[in-house]
């Protein structure tokens, strides 16, 4: 019990990558030694012995790690009390793993045999990672070895080696960046400040791929873009564009200005703008418009405006280079997002005092959609039709159903969707049992008599499963559930029975808050699927699953496949026996909520359980980043309402307007 204790403790805090190693793996594979239960035939092990004492394996790890957990499943046969198996990683012995006492069961073969899970953490650094396994004293003893299981420790993403998760903690940093002697921090120089982990270095500006994250403080990847353009990067086309000076229209062919650099379109004065006419046959969502803008004799901080249609916003530039010693100019890089229609003026101006004179080079506009190979999207966050090839999945594109939805007609239906107001709360199918299971939910797990925490049987991974003598128990505790009406739970059994019998009376039992749902009794290698509906409307939740055998019998049970639902209740309801309005016993009461619905300017928070403000200046939304309707002293455009040529009052959250035009 206390060292099931420790590993959920560590469980819990783990920053990782799961990597799964089974003996189907072909890196893993040692046939000559490879043996098979007679009885559980579908158990295969890799097995050390006198002739065979010790087996080592070669892996891989490519993302930058501090550390790993090590768990494998160990099959003690024959005299195995007080006899070491010695664990060696990278040639060096980390641990010996022995037993004091015997708790084997007959099966394999009917020896006896003890299962247990051994786990470590260990202190690693390389890619490359050699774990062995020794039996210090095969004397009249065998061991069985599978399911070896590796999961690394992950360092900050600015780290390239580190002692631990946070970004505090680096030994090692990316091309260019430099580790910091006070804060441990990998912070890339003020001429090269943006950090790449894609290109493994600090660069000027993010590559045209990228985009610079302020929270994460470096350029990352954004999948939802939908095409890059890019203008005068070395070629010079100037269809579509022109400048525009007191309200005329003027071609740009031959503004340049020469520098050591090359080519820099421009100079223009305070009172020029340029402006292109983007034509876009592409269904997206908003504008991506980057730049660099040169700044020439201006005696004041310039303010830099971008406009798109009716939109026309100061931006505030990411970064800027002062080379006025080398060329005589400032460099200022400007990245700015905004929602926008497919065909759309884009003019971009700079204002400062009257001696100004400014450029512009290496423009990239990108159109960004809802989500990654979506073709038109219902919000800000979710797409309704995907392109061909991949399915829409809540509001998602995949490129296969997920295990827990089922296709129709090029839409994966998830099984929440077969219930009115469904939401899981927790759900853990073969591929990921064990991460969903126990480190996303440590912390309400009780687990009694039992150091198994997964066994792999005929292709899929179970939570529980092969064990040594006594009960299993595992409970699953639910604390603050929203208001519901209904459990819905639904799940695969598989039972092991580790002797021959004709039949069985051992079975596994099911509870909710302290009573009996069901109760399964046991088939030897059967899948059992089990679905429980039971009326609830408690805020906190109890789920029990114990094995319950009878005398001079040896088995145990492992579970996949797992959705724990609850079917809700209206929103703004408090309690409720059904899922129709009519059915709400007591309803909630705040001041943001009138006649059981959000005032509004709010939208109904089902997490929360309140209403929530709608996004700055929207009077009616489809959630909190999509505007359907703009409050009237706003300007709508797309699906985001803007404050023009003014500012928002902090205490109304109007947008007052100024008396002038900034420009």
């Amino acid at each position: 019990m206390k060292l099931i204790l420790v590993i959920f403790g560590i469980l819990v805090n783990m920053n990782a990558l799961k990597v799964y190693q089974e003996l189907s793996d072909l890196s893993l594979i040692q046939s000559s030694n490879i043996m098979k239960c007679s009885i559980l035939n579908k158990i295969d092990y890799y097995y050390l012995s006198q002739s065979q004492p010790s087996v080592n394996y070669q892996m891989r790890i490519s993302e930058s790690h501090y550390a790993v957990d090590i768990f494998v499943d160990f099959y003690l046969i024959g005299e195995f009390i007080d006899k070491p198996i010695n664990i060696l990683l990278d040639n060096i012995l980390i641990d010996q793993y022995s037993v004091k006492n015997d708790n084997s069961v007959p099966f394999c073969d009917i020896q006896p045999t003890q299962v247990s899970t051994y786990f470590k953490t260990y202190i690693h650094y390389q890619q490359d990672l050699n774990l062995a396994f020794q039996l210090e004293n095969s004397n009249g003893f065998s061991l069985g070895i599978r399911n070896i299981q590796i999961i690394p420790k992950l360092c900050h993403e600015s780290c390239t080696q580190c002692v631990g998760p946070q970004k505090d903690q680096c030994r090692s940093c990316y091309i260019g960046a430099q580790l910091s002697k006070k804060t441990n921090e990998c912070k890339c120089p003020s001429i090269t400040p943006y950090l790449s982990v894609q290109q493994n270095q600090c660069l000027k500006k993010c590559e045209v791929s990228e985009y610079f994250n302020q929270n994460l403080d470096m350029c990352i990847y954004d999948d939802k873009i939908e095409q890059v353009s890019q203008y005068f990067w070395n070629n010079y086309d100037f269809t579509g564009w022109s400048m525009i000076e007191n309200g005329k229209t003027q071609s740009l062919l031959n503004k340049f200005y020469m520098n050591i650099n090359g080519k820099i379109v421009g100079q223009f004065f305070v009172s020029q703008s340029i402006n292109y006419k983007f034509n876009n046959a592409f269904y997206y969502q908003s504008l991506r418009i980057r730049a660099d803008i040169y700044i020439f004799k201006s005696q004041l901080q310039p303010q830099i405006y971008v406009q798109v249609d009716k939109i026309q916003k100061l931006v505030t530039p990411l970064h800027y280079y002062n080379e006025t010693e080398s060329y005589g100019y400032i460099i200022y890089h400007i990245d700015y997002i905004i929602d926008a229609l497919p065909i759309s003026n884009i003019t971009i101006s700079v204002n400062s005092d009257e001696n100004l004179q400014w450029g512009i080079n290496q423009i990239i506009i990108n159109t960004i959609n809802c989500q990654a190979n979506c073709n038109s999207c219902k919000s800000k966050l979710i797409c309704n039709i995907c392109k061909a090839g991949y399915y829409i999945y809540q509001g998602s594109c995949v490129t296969s159903c997920p295990k827990y939805s089922t296709l129709v007609d090029s839409v994966c239906k998830d099984i929440t969707e077969q219930y009115p107001l469904t939401t899981y709360l927790l759900r853990a199918f073969d591929d990921n049992i064990i991460t969903n299971f126990i480190v996303k939910n440590t912390r309400s797990i009780n687990s009694f008599y039992q150091n198994q925490f997964g066994t792999f049987y005929d292709g899929i991974r179970y939570f529980g499963g092969l064990k040594d003598k006594g009960n299993q128990y595992f409970q699953k505790l639910f604390n603050n559930l929203p208001p519901h009406y209904k459990i819905l739970l639904e799940l695969n059994v598989m039972t092991f029975e580790f002797t021959q019998l004709n039949s069985s009376s051992n079975s596994v039992t099911i509870s909710i808050d302290n009573q009996l749902a069901t109760r399964i009794n046991s088939w030897q290698d059967q899948i059992q699927m089990i679905k429980i509906e039971q009326a609830h409307i408690k805020q906190n939740l109890s789920l029990v699953m114990m094995s319950v055998s009878q005398v001079d019998t040896y088995f145990s049970f492992g579970i996949s496949n797992l959705n724990i639902m609850i079917q809700r209740c209206q929103p703004l309801c408090k309690t409720c026996i059904g899922p129709n309005q009519n059915d709400c016993t007591e309803w909630i009461i705040e001041q943001n909520s009138q006649n059981q619905n959000c005032n509004n300017g709010y939208i109904f928070d089902i997490e929360q359980q309140k209403c929530l403000l709608c996004p700055m200046g929207c009077q009616k939304c489809l959630d909190q980043v999509t505007c359907l309707k703009c409050e009237d002293t706003f300007t709508q455009q797309g699906s985001s309402c803007y404050c023009l040529n003014g500012y928002i009052d902090e205490f109304t959250l109007d947008c007052i307007a100024n008396i002038t035009n900034p420009l």
